[in-house]
């Protein structure tokens, strides 16, 4: 079958491989017909070259074809999962972070059906709208709070939607980048084009948030920024993915603020895409809004380029990959 592969940092290249069959599976899983998928942004370090925690665990481990991709809608063509009918259309998590592919192998706990009105490359919207769902159902009640979010990328741009559809009394986000124009759209008050340091620098009490998201990751210091920024007894969830294992935290304002740090990956995969579908299909503006760019695979380059240095007009970057 045919795949892209990272051969160097910031290169793909079409090769062919071993195409997975109905005897690859196990228990649970199911085989996809890979129709799209999108980008995340814990996509981008592997295509600038960093090796990722769990790479970093196993030795000799690069960019195997596929990598790196695990947002996902196929078709399924074969599986050992009976919730999963050959022939259906599914979307969630490529769960071997392989589907720059023409298939793949997922667990059929990670995946969901969907709107057939959706075309794929909408679709796959799905699976970071679920992530986004489970970390707001993490939180205390967000109706009536101040919020912020810091970073106004994809994940951002959600949790702006997500946070104003919960009743947040009001919607602060912050970016370096200039994305006034996404982030109101997407359900912001107030947009600061500021890096997070100066912005958390320059609040006054009054303006403190009750909660913050921290939805950049890849970096050490704008943890510590949502802690700054934190009105007392506030709440922060990180949601940003971590390149290191450990990051130091500053315990002074964590513990005199009487503040609340959570973080964690998205449970209840099939639930939470369930509920992102029922989400979806109760703003169906939402699609057009955040699905900004869409590139046939053989196009993966730009498409990675794109969302590695995006516009201002840039939200969520999809792939079609089959029709």
């Amino acid at each position: 079958m045919r795949a892209q592969q990272l051969v160097r940092p910031r290169e793909f290249v079409e090769v062919e491989t071993p195409r997975p069959g109905a005897d690859d599976l196990v228990g649970g899983e199911v085989l996809l017909k890979v129709l799209a998928g999108a980008i995340c942004g814990s996509d981008l370090p592997v295509f600038n070259g960093l090796l990722t925690l769990k790479q970093r665990d196993e030795p000799g481990a690069g960019s195997p074809p596929g990598s790196p991709l695990h947002e996902v809608v196929g078709e399924v063509v074969a599986t050992r999962d009976p919730r999963h009918r050959v022939g259906d259309h599914v979307v969630g998590w490529g769960s071997r972070l392989n589907a720059l592919a023409e298939f793949t192998i997922s667990l059929g706990d990670d995946l969901f059906s969907f709107d057939p009105q959706l075309s794929p490359e909408r679709a796959v919207m799905l699976q970071p709208l679920a992530c986004v769902l489970f970390a707001v159902d993490q939180l205390p009640e967000v109706a009536g709070s101040r919020a912020a979010v810091l970073g106004q990328g994809p994940m951002g741009l959600l949790f702006n939607h997500v946070l104003r559809t919960a009743g947040a009394r009001s919607v602060v986000g912050v970016d370096r980048l200039d994305r006034t124009v996404l982030g109101l759209r997407m359900g912001a008050d107030e947009v600061a084009h500021l890096h997070t340091s100066r912005w958390a620098g320059q609040l006054s009490d009054a303006d403190r948030p009750d909660v913050v998201i921290e939805a950049i990751g890849h970096n050490m210091s704008t943890l510590n920024h949502a802690l700054e920024a934190a009105a007392p007894s506030g709440h922060i969830f990180y949601f940003g993915i971590p390149d290191d294992a450990h990051y130091p935290v500053n315990m002074q304002l964590l513990l005199r603020k009487n503040l609340s740090l959570r973080s964690g990956a998205t449970l209840q995969r099939r639930a939470m895409l369930e509920k992102a579908g029922d989400y979806l299909a109760a703003h169906p503006a939402l699609v057009d809004m955040f699905v900004t760019d869409t590139f046939d695979v053989d196009r993966v380059q730009q498409g990675f380029e794109l969302a590695t240095a995006p516009t201002s007009e840039t939200a969520k970057v999809t792939l079609r990959v089959a029709s």
